[in-house]
Parts: structure tokens; sequence; C-alpha cells
């Protein structure tokens, strides 16, 4: 899901709402240390390590694809 402001960008609060555990995801945790180093902010030197050598914006673009799917999923599933 994208919002208004920008096209490529995840609408959040959809995947806050409808991803299963997202607060307790190892693939949310990830999708942020990813956000987090393209954005140039800081990130645990032991983050920094584990993700050494990835392309990280191609590891996160498939990771985001996945999670909102999850999400996009769970959304359907939902009765009506």
């Amino acid at each position: 899901m994208t919002t208004q402001n920008n096209p490529n960008q995840i609408n959040w609060s959809f995947i806050e709402q409808y991803y299963p555990n997202y607060y307790s995801s190892d693939e949310i945790l990830l999708s942020d240390i990813l956000s987090r180093k393209i954005e140039g902010q800081e990130i645990d030197p032991k983050d920094e390590e584990m993700i050494l050598g990835w392309n990280v914006k191609e590891v996160l673009t498939l990771l985001d694809q996945k999670i909102y799917n999850k999400a996009m999923n769970n959304y359907l599933q939902i009765p009506k």
C-alpha cells in the first residue's frame, strides 16, 4: 500500500494494523534496520555487521513486499 505523498512508500499504519504479530516480528525489525541504514541513520554495530555485504536496497524492497503481502492477505481474510 502506498501513500499519496510518495507512491513508493508503504503505508505503515495499514501494515501495523493487519500484519500478524507486528510488534514482535523479526521481519518488521529487519525492515526498520535496513530503512534506517538507507536513510543514513545510525544503526547498532551488531546490525551493521549482520548486513555487511548486503545489497540493502534490494533486500529491503523484497522484504517490504513480503511484509505488505502478508498484511494484505491477513486483511483479505477478515470477514466482511
